[in-house]
Parts: C-alpha cells; structure tokens; sequence
C-alpha cells in the first residue's frame, strides 16, 4: 500500500503565456502561441516520477466518483500525505490549490515548474522548486534525468517529512497540531479511517487466543510483526495505520516490542507529540521493569517530555505520562522503605499531575492522580477542594459519549477519597465488563492500595476499603 500524492496541474493543452507575452512585447501578434501539452508532462514526466518513488499517483481529472468536483478536489489537497504542484504558465487555479495546500500541510508538498518559466514570483522565488527541462517548443529534454531526480526529492520527503511551507516556516508561533490528549489515545483507531485489509489484520492480530480461548500474546506479537515487515519501508504506510500499529503493541502489553516499533518509526512520525508521550511511557515502563531499574531509560524518558514543555508542546497527557514516572519512582523508594526519598519523588508526581489538570481539566487522568497524591500527603482538605471539580469533568465527558473502563474507575477513585464506599461498589460494577486490557485492574487496584497503606499509617479506619479492594480480586 503505497501512499498517495495529489497532483496540483493544468490540463489538456494551454497556450503559452510566456510565449505569448514575448510576442506582444514584440508585436508580433500574427504568429501562432506555442502550446503547453500539460496531460504529456503529467504523463511523461510526474507520473513515473512518483512511481518510481513508490507513491500513488491521484489527480482530479481522474475522478469518477459524484458529487462537487470542488469538494474532491479539496478532500485530496488536505487528506494526501504528498502533494505536486506544477506552478508552469502561472495557473492562477494551480497557485490557489498550492497556497490552500500550504495552509493545512507542513510537509511533503513540492512545487515544480518548467525551466523556461523562471523567475518565479516574488513571494514563492523562495521556495525549493524543482525545475524540469524543457526545450523552445516545451518539448521535455531530459526526461530521464527529471524523472530520477523528482523520484529522490520525493523520497527524501519520504523519509523526512521536513517542513516546506512557508507559513509554518517562517511565521512565529504557527504550529501544526498533532498531539493526541490522553482520553483519545485509546479511541484513536475507530477515529482514523486507513485501509481497511489493514484495520482488519490488526484487529485480528489483537484478538488471536489459544486453545482455552485465553488471549495468546506470544501469537499476538508474531502477527503484528509479520504486518509491520510485510509493508516495509514503514514510511510507504499511513501515519493512521502506523499509530495503530503502536498501539495495538501497548494494548496486547508487548511493552519490549512496542519500544522496539518506535524506535524505528519514520522520524516525522516518530516526533509527533503523540509518539513523543508514548515513547516517554515505554522507556519508563521498560526501564522500571528491569533489574536492576535501568535509570538512564527512566531520565530519557523525563527529558523527552522536558522537552515538549520547554517547546511550548506539553499537553495533559504529558505531565501525566510525567507524573507517573515520578509516582514510580516514589513506589519504588517506598517499598525499600526509603520514606525521605519517597516523600520527595511524590511532592514532585504531584506538581507534574497538578500542571496537568491545570493545563486541560477536562481530562480527568492528572486531575484524579493530582487528588491522589493529596491524599496520600494527608492533605485532606486541599483534595476535598479540588476533588468536586475533577469528579464534575469525569461526568460531563460521559454524558458527551459511551463511558470507558477509565471513566469509571476514576469514579471508583474519587468516591474512595471521599469515603462513600457504597457508591464506589456501583462504580467498580459499571467499570468491570469495560476492561478490555488485564492491567487495567491492575493499575486502580495498585492506586487504591497505596491510598490503604497510607491511611493505615495515619490509624485510620480501613475495613470498608480492604473489602472494596478484595472484589478486584
């Protein structure tokens, strides 16, 4: 599947509006304008030029389906991973769809135009324009060598995805939005639309089980593995299906593999926001879980998201994902009984969770683990203030759609912290059948033992709590 490469251009023949003004200035109106064939440009030169380059050629002529030739048009200028502009005889239609195409896109668009037709205008002479050859009757005089060279400018924007327009170039303070908040990034495959032979063999990669109907991980791995290497190079793949890919290795917990993926992500896929985040977790992840801890993954981790927040690109998720890597370090330091150490790794978690619940406090995940931390401090009142809110944006989202597993377990959370264990019981009952992963348990069970062992150290009554944990089983 290769990806596909919009192709801005005139069509049929034209006549030659710099052949035209040669003979006006010349008066010489008399003689016939020479003609552009731009169908035998398209044909002779781009075409081949993206094939060679393992693209898919789409262009609006070509369209059959119904409806606004606009509307296509547009839809294939915005969606395209790739886009060619040929900007020869000064096209005005040709400059609007690139400038269209400037506004929406960073990346992968390349403007060519006919040698005979420079100087090119003043506020795109700045541009890398490819030049193609052409001779005084516009016949191409180099074709081979054109076609080789627009083929490598292709795959080095492959391969780069290096920011061209000028508007996110140039202009201070224009960023293109590509980070994903923590709500999202579960949801994010039934949110892409991308080839759908591949959304099935994911899913059915996820989905493998063993003869007692058990999920079988090790299948799991090897299936996604033979996706991923029956469609190398991975920049030939959407960037939808190669997110998908990342997360399907998290979802099936194949947490070495999933660094591994990462790791050879395309590098403008690899430092979108999103992966960024995601690549900070796995690297805390992994490297908590080795023995000994492997502490130069976990503060690689922490200068990932450094960062994003020293470039103004920190987001809830995060300063969760942050948040959590200090929350690791303060369980880890607690269980050695190291209390001084643990103490000030979760005044820090807690900082970084606060940040995030005050940068989105629509996203409940910093906001829950912010009211957390409060309580294990046995700052009480100060959680009880800030506890309303995050419970109020928890509602509020499930009223907007289907609650999640996580929804619900935040749910379970808050009511702990408030001591309403009644209603902490409902809410582990809707959360139950919604746990599609096995470490889902896991992680609000861990949560509310800490708050246990806390509140047992402060000789506070914990009975209600430790038959609320015991149902977790």
């Amino acid at each position: 599947m290769n990806p596909y490469c919009f192709v801005i251009t005139s069509f049929g023949k034209k006549d030659n509006l710099k052949d035209l003004q040669e003979k006006f200035s010349a008066k010489n109106v008399t003689e016939n304008v020479k003609q552009i064939n731009f169908d035998n440009i398209y044909e002779q030169l781009v075409k081949p030029a993206l094939l060679k380059a393992e693209l898919e050629p789409l262009i609006e002529r070509e369209e059959t389906s119904m409806g606004s030739i606009h509307k296509t048009m547009y839809e294939k200028i915005l969606l395209c991973e790739f886009c060619i502009a040929d900007i020869t005889n000064a096209n005005p239609n040709a400059y609007y769809e690139l400038g269209m195409r400037y506004a929406v896109k960073p990346y992968s668009t390349i403007p060519i135009i006919a040698s005979s037709h420079f100087p090119l205008p003043f506020d795109i002479g700045g541009n890398r324009t490819f030049a193609y050859s052409v001779d005084k009757d516009f016949n191409l005089s180099n074709l081979e060598n054109d076609i080789n060279t627009l083929a490598n400018i292709l795959l080095n924007a492959k391969a780069k995805r290096a920011t061209d327009s000028p508007l996110y170039d140039m202009v201070n303070g224009i960023q293109f939005q590509n980070a994903v908040a923590h709500e999202k990034t579960d949801v994010f495959r039934n949110q892409v639309k991308y080839d759908e032979e591949l959304k099935t063999k994911l899913a059915y990669a996820r989905s493998i089980k063993n003869a007692e109907g058990k999920p079988d991980k090790q299948q799991c791995i090897e299936a996604l593995n033979k996706i991923a290497d029956e469609n190398r190079p991975l920049e030939n793949i959407q960037t939808a299906v190669l997110i998908d890919m990342m997360i399907s290795y998290r979802n099936i917990e194949a947490f070495a593999n999933m660094q591994t993926f990462i790791e050879q992500l395309p590098q403008y896929v690899f430092n979108t926001v999103m992966v960024q985040e995601q690549y900070a977790f796995i690297l805390n992840r992994n490297g908590g879980k080795k023995n000994p801890v492997d502490d130069v993954m976990i503060e690689k981790a922490i200068s990932i998201l450094k960062t994003l927040e020293t470039n103004n690109l920190a987001s809830s998720e995060t300063y969760g994902i942050w948040g959590r890597i200090l929350k690791d370090r303060f369980d880890r330091a607690y269980k050695q009984n190291n209390m001084g150490e643990a103490k000030t790794h979760l005044k820090k978690a807690m900082d970084r969770y606060e940040k995030g619940y005050e940068s989105d406090m629509r996203d409940a995940y910093p906001g829950v683990n912010y009211v957390t931390c409060l309580e294990l401090l046995g700052e009480n009142e100060k959680a009880m203030r800030i506890l309303p809110a995050v419970e109020y944006a928890v509602k509020t989202k499930m009223k907007k759609k289907e609650p999640d597993y996580w929804d619900n377990a935040t749910l379970v959370e808050l009511a702990v912290i408030e001591n309403k264990y009644d209603e902490a019981e409902e809410f582990f009952y809707e959360a139950k059948p919604l746990a599609t992963e096995s470490w889902m348990f896991g992680t609000t069970k861990a949560n509310l033992t800490m708050i246990l062992n806390f509140r047992k150290e402060r000789n506070e009554e914990t009975t209600r709590l430790e038959k609320l944990i015991a149902i977790f089983g």
